[in-house]
């Protein structure tokens, strides 16, 4: 649409001409803004994007015109000399009269109201503009368009002046929508197409047994967004487990996040690498979660990604294998069709529209530095994958993208905690979602329902159902045991990869003999223990011994074949092989240990992993110990006969070496952890004399404080326990424990006494008062301590307060059960410590709640108000707390130090502290208190004829108020010691006062 132009004269007379054709100008534009953005020499451009436009070195002279306008200058370039002389800009976008060199941008839009300051465009659409000068050169500038209905060209008010040029009138210009967006080029188009249909394809399926859609078998399990506490020194990463594994099962519930939630990161910046870490014990379904998010990519979700690699780490971390950036990313999935190095440019100038997935980073387990990685050539210089990803990581190599590691929580990740800007916990499916997947599982066959009273029916099977791929281990085997006609399924791990082996292996080619299908299974055992020992599971294809082996690992599925990246240079394609999943090698492992001549009966108990030591390596194949155990008490079984042709007397030499090991083992000594796993051992062999012989050994009081109790060690647990004919106190506070599971261990007659996380026990008592078990509920109840409490947060003083309201109402729901009317909870009744540390921030906050129960309490008799940190709960919560203390008859210490406590808040004390009848220590160090206060102190201590210790040292109270409390002192006989050191008393007069009163401390 052709519109009239403004013409003006400038101070010649000279008639300056804007463009003529809105729509002509526009294209122009574009076709400009295309030649520059495909300059290599402008990669700098980008940055252009990133913040505020600034107009600079257009001229000189007129700079300081220029210094309140926020907008970012643009790289200078010449067009072949002189527009003139490209074809494509050569007609003038503005007529010149005159020798002046006079600049006059085509189009230089802003807001209609003229405002200059509002900087804050959100990915804006771009215009750029033309400035000619008169010997050719070029300055380019994007500009953010606004997105108003109409753009004004400069107005009167904004003082524009170049090389001479007056400011320009206001002409309204409507907006000319671009025809065209911006495409990417079609090489780049071509190749995330191809990405998309590779990962569409690949994820489909989930590598098991039997042919499964991703879609038809995969449920969400529970993601914790996990806290990591910054501290300084080697323990980062305990610290970061630590958060992980201390959440409350409502705790974890309130973290919980949603799949399409793990890549927000608040506050995070937007042109640096994001690092996500996912962790997750081994079979918790992290490479599940990672397959589910590719094609959840695929398939259009997750559109801030332009490019998503998935790599998983046991296949691509050879030591010996070293790859390019540009080959690892355009060699292992798809290769583009044509241009690559347009692709690999395109990737390089967008980052942040990279997700790179390392799935396994466990197999990167070295603290090694590899400081020499840069991205000076991304596409020539190669690396060792822990090379690459050390480069990543440390935003030397395309810094921008975001990286999602997923790793089991012991790993060695510390030298990247510090990088971390989320974490995330796979913590296995829940009971309701284990019954999901079995359901899923069976669906549409016959014995749907059987198979899930089957496999409930077997506890210890279901509580490892918790872990993904042991449910789909268990689902298998019940296939086909239904498939048989039997009715029963193996009680421990051991016989159920052992029958699940034995499955494999039934429907044998006849000229395969039995001997010949021990030998090769032997064979791929000995490989399993020797990757292991290496903290791997992948090899390349030439480890396997011969043809025979290999074939044989492919077709029962022992391994899985893939391909590593293929070099660009060279084109050489090799290919490796996997043990299909962890627990598969766990088993091969100790049937090697279990079969191997060389491996001697007395050094088989190393591999038990029973040291007394808290701490011990890092013990890569984590179910070994299990597995072997349970195989040194399989002679009689038939299945373990198919397996092996060795002697039988050499098995029962090593199984005669672990009954002695455990004998002579000192099982109190062993830490939590450590204890667990003897439990696991133990429960695999089945053997009771070893069952009995552990649960008689136990000391009474265990502990597992701050040890994450996963369903399968609960049901151990219980089990051992079961057998023991002593009573038992637990403590299971932090250990993640279910509600099940809890319900079940107190639900034990020789479980005198618990401890556990304030808030899943009132959610389990909850929970039995609905279904109505008010026996359970009472037993529960009489059985619980809380003595002592640290309150550490305002939800543990929320907490505090249900529990209180919960004795409430189970007198009241219970009331028709004879003896209840008068029934108090044991743990309310019988609370004598009460620690509370809040800090600054939450402090009287969380006090003045504190106050409205502390009368529920009546044996309470320490309250400890500064617990090693400043509550700072101040007069008004002394004032709180004074109109409670005739209540508090039982209290004997208080400690209210470093609360900055002054005079005020003193006399509020005073008036009322003659009414705490048993108190005998009374602190209050480090406050505001000044001579008025101890004034009001010194009148009342006469009253209170028990207390006997007094400290009000680091105040402001000067000689007089120290004149008046030694005064006072005189008086009580009773008080053994005044602490009353304060900087503002000289040490003469205190040291007098001393000579006086030896009671009081210097």
């Amino acid at each position: 649409m052709d519109f009239l132009c403004t013409m003006e004269n400038d101070e010649n007379g000279d008639e300056l001409y804007l463009c003529s054709n809105t729509r002509e100008a526009y294209a122009r534009i574009a076709e400009l803004a295309e030649y520059v953005l495909k300059d290599q020499q402008e990669k700098q451009v980008e940055d252009t994007f990133a913040g505020n436009l600034i107009l600079d070195e257009m001229a000189a002279e007129n700079t300081e015109k220029f210094t309140d306008v926020k907008m970012q200058k643009c790289h200078k370039r010449t067009f072949l000399g002189s527009a003139e002389s490209c074809s494509d800009v050569s007609e003038p976008k503005y007529k010149k009269i005159g020798s002046s060199a006079h600049l006059i941008p085509e189009y230089l839009p802003v807001s209609a109201k003229g405002s200059q300051e509002n900087t804050d465009f959100a990915a804006p659409p771009q215009q750029i503009i033309n400035f000619l000068i008169e010997n050719g050169t070029s300055n380019v500038i994007i500009y953010p368009v606004l997105t108003s209905s109409t753009e004004t060209l400069i107005p009167s008010s904004f003082p524009v002046s170049l090389c001479g040029l007056e400011v320009f009138k206001e002409v309204q210009v409507p907006i000319v929508p671009s025809e065209e967006p911006f495409k990417r080029p079609r090489s780049v188009e071509g190749f995330c197409t191809s990405l998309m249909d590779y990962f569409r394809d690949m994820c489909k399926f989930v590598a098991m047994e039997r042919e499964v859609t991703l879609d038809q078998l995969f449920i969400d399990g529970t993601l914790v967004q996990g806290q990591i506490e910054t501290r300084s020194g080697k323990n980062s990463v305990k610290v970061m487990e630590k958060e992980l594994v201390t959440c409350n099962l409502q705790g974890k519930e309130k973290a919980a996040l949603e799949r399409s939630q793990i890549f927000q990161i608040p506050g995070g910046k937007e042109l640096e690498t994001k690092v996500i870490v996912v962790l997750g014990k081994a079979g918790m379904g992290k490479s599940i979660l990672v397959q589910k998010i590719c094609q959840d990519w695929s398939n259009g979700e997750f559109s801030q990604f332009e490019f998503v690699f998935w790599f998983e780490c046991k296949q691509i971390s050879m030591p010996e294998k070293r790859y390019s950036m540009k080959d690892l990313l355009l060699e292992f999935f798809v290769k583009p069709q044509e241009g690559s190095n347009e692709v690999f440019e395109y990737i390089l100038q967008n980052p942040a529209k990279v997700l790179l997935v390392f799935d396994g980073f466990e197999g990167l387990h070295d603290n090694e530095n590899f400081s020499r990685c840069s991205d000076s050539k991304p596409d020539k210089e190669v690396y060792s994958i822990k090379e690459l990803l050390s480069g990543l990581i440390q935003k030397k190599i395309l810094n921008g993208c975001t990286l999602l590691l997923t790793a089991r929580p012991k790993d060695k990740v510390s030298q990247y905690v510090s990088k971390v800007d989320k974490t995330v916990e796979v913590v296995g499916f829940s009971p309701q979602q284990r019954e999901l997947f079995i359901t899923k599982y069976f669906e549409g066959l016959a014995y749907c329902d059987k198979a899930l009273k089957l496999i409930k029916d077997c506890p210890y099977l279901f509580s490892h159902c918790y872990s993904p791929v042991m449910c789909r281990f268990v689902c298998f085997l019940c296939e086909t045991v239904l498939e048989m006609g039997d009715e029963d399924l193996p009680s421990t791990l051991t016989t159920l990869f052992l029958k699940f082996v034995q499955q494999k292996l039934t429907p044998m080619q006849r000229d395969v003999t039995a001997m010949q299908n021990q030998e090769t299974l032997a064979t791929l055992a000995r490989i399993a223990w020797y990757l292991g020992g290496k903290h791997q599971s992948a090899m390349k294809s030439d480890l396997l011994p011969s043809k025979e082996v290999k074939e044989f690992a492919l077709k029962y599925g022992f391994v899985l074949p893939f391909a590593f990246p293929k070099h660009s240079d060279t084109g050489e394609e090799e290919f490796g092989s996997t043990f299909s999943n962890f627990a598969i090698q766990n088993f091969l492992g100790a049937l090697h240990l279990m079969l191997a001549e060389e491996i001697k009966d007395k050094s088989l108990t190393k591999y038990l992993s029973f040291p007394s030591k808290k701490k011990k390596p890092y013990n890569w194949l984590d179910l070994l110990p299990r597995f072997l155990a349970g195989l040194l008490f399989l002679q009689d079984d038939m299945d373990f006969y198919f397996l092996s042709n060795k002697d039988v007397k050499q098995s029962t030499k090593k199984q005669k070496t672990l009954l002695k090991y455990i004998r002579r083992l000192q099982i109190n000594d062993l830490c939590p952890e450590r204890l667990l796993e003897l439990f696991h051992c133990i429960y695999e062999t089945q053997n009771n004399y070893l069952l009995q012989h552990v649960a008689l050994r136990l000391k009474p009081e265990l502990s597992f404080l701050g040890v994450v109790l996963t369903p399968p060690d609960v049901h151990v647990l219980y089990s051992i326990l079961k057998r023991s004919r002593k009573e038992f106190s637990l403590d299971l506070q932090s250990s993640g424990i279910d509600m099940q599971g809890l319900k079940d261990l107190i639900g034990l007659k020789n479980v005198a006494s618990f401890r556990a996380s304030l808030r899943d026990t009132i959610r389990l008592w909850k929970s039995l008062e609905q279904t109505k078990e008010y026996e359970l509920l009472r037993m529960s109840t009489e059985k619980f301590v809380l003595d002592p409490f640290k309150a550490k947060t305002v939800k543990d003083i929320i907490d505090l307060s249900d529990l209180v309201e919960m004795q409430r109402k189970i007198i009241s729901c219970v009331q028709d059960v004879s003896g209840w009317n008068s029934y108090e909870i044991p743990a309310i009744k019988n609370l004598r410590k009460l620690e509370f540390a809040l800090g600054q921030v939450c402090g009287l906050q969380g006090f003045l709640k504190l106050v409205g129960i502390l009368a529920a309490f009546p044996s309470l008799q320490h309250l400890d108000l500064e617990a090693l940190s400043e509550n700072d709960i101040g007069d008004e919560g002394a004032k709180s707390l004074s109109e409670v203390f005739p209540k508090l008859t039982s209290l004997e210490t208080l400690n209210l130090s470093q609360n900055k406590i002054t005079d005020v808040g003193a006399e509020k004390l005073a008036k009322a502290l003659p009414s705490l009848s048993s108190l005998k220590t009374l602190s209050l160090y480090n406050n505001s208190i000044c001579d008025f206060g101890a004034e009001n102190l010194a009148k009342i201590l006469p009253a209170m004829a028990s207390l006997r210790v007094l400290d009000v040292q680091y105040n402001k109270i000067t000689d007089v108020g120290a004149q008046q409390l030694t005064d006072s002192l005189r008086k009580c006989p009773h008080i053994k010691n005044l602490l009353m050191w304060n900087p503002t008393i000289p040490y003469g007069v205190l040291e007098h006062l001393h000579q006086l009163d030896s009671r009081i401390s210097l």
